[in-house]
């Protein structure tokens, strides 16, 4: 599903002392099949946006068109309700959304919720648990008494049962360990692959962008400053630096390894993968690129 925001101004508390404009002419599209990462220091707006997406927010002014629905400051709940089957939204720490008795209810209550019957929301709960590799031994068990990142994985099968076309993830690896985000992150890879999601990816961790997106928008003050390819979003370091972002480990590596003279790139990698090959072609060329 294609997304496209237009001229989408967003105003919390307005008319109020608190009144605060967290967006500002936002005009941006969403590729349909792409990953798009949404990248800003704190406070730019990058969660206000993400709520546009399925109708948990609505639009001050301005409009978000996604496929064939438009969402304005006039839209009804009512009208959202088939809209909200194609968006899920993985918020932070999903985990605390899980309220079922076991692993298989949980996953299957959307499924329910949208019409299904409860043979076949179980059904397409023990499909989701599987493609979010967990075992087929918990499901009749308790989700409380999973580790964390299991817990987040039945979240995540939750939000999957929905069978939605877009997936919406803000943050979704906050609070756990280095072994635990890279699974996480390789899921949403398989996802991305496997099923065609689009996926879009609010993240501090620009390693994560570098690793998986394909498009990459930043958001400053509730403004787009960027949006492009992340080799574009990444080749200049003194733009990041003034707006406060920071460039993936490989690429900070590459730019030091240019300051010594004795290796230049001609694009700046971006992965570990990227830098090593570059530095292996390199060496064999004398130590010294010159193209």
């Amino acid at each position: 599903m294609s997304i496209r925001f237009e001229k989408l101004n967003y105003v919390y508390q307005a008319g109020t002392p608190f009144e605060h404009e967290a967006l500002r002419n936002v005009t941006v599209s969403i590729p349909e099949g792409s990953y798009t990462a949404i990248i800003g220091h704190t406070g730019s707006g990058k969660s206000t946006l993400l709520q546009h997406l399925n109708g948990l927010l609505r639009p001050s002014s301005g409009r978000v068109t996604i496929a064939d629905k438009t969402i304005t400051s006039s839209t009804k709940n009512k009208e959202l309700g088939e809209l909200r089957k194609h968006v899920g939204i993985v918020f932070q720490f999903p985990e605390a959304q899980l309220f079922e008795e076991t692993v298989v209810k949980d996953i299957a209550f959307a499924p329910k919720n949208f019409g299904k019957t409860k043979e076949e929301a179980e059904k397409i709960a023990v499909e989701m648990a599987d493609l979010v590799g967990l075992p087929a031994n918990i499901l009749n068990g308790s989700p409380f008494e999973l580790s964390g990142g299991q817990m987040r994985r039945v979240a995540i099968a939750g939000i999957l049962a929905m069978k939605p076309d877009v997936l919406v993830l803000d943050e979704p690896t906050a609070g756990l360990d280095p072994k635990g985000r890279l699974e996480m992150m390789q899921m949403f890879e398989k996802l991305h692959q496997q099923q065609h999601l689009t996926i879009v990816l609010v993240t501090h961790q620009m390693d994560d962008v570098a690793n998986y997106a394909d498009h990459t928008i930043v958001l400053e003050k509730g403004e787009v400053i960027a949006a492009a390819a992340p080799k574009e979003i990444f080749k200049d370091p003194q733009w990041l630096l003034k707006h406060h972002l920071a460039l993936p480990k490989a690429t900070k590596f590459a730019y030091e390894l240019q300051k010594t003279g004795k290796f230049f790139f001609d694009k700046m990698p971006l992965t570990e993968k990227e830098l090593a090959a570059d530095i292996v072609d390199s060496l064999k060329r004398g130590g010294n690129q010159t193209e």
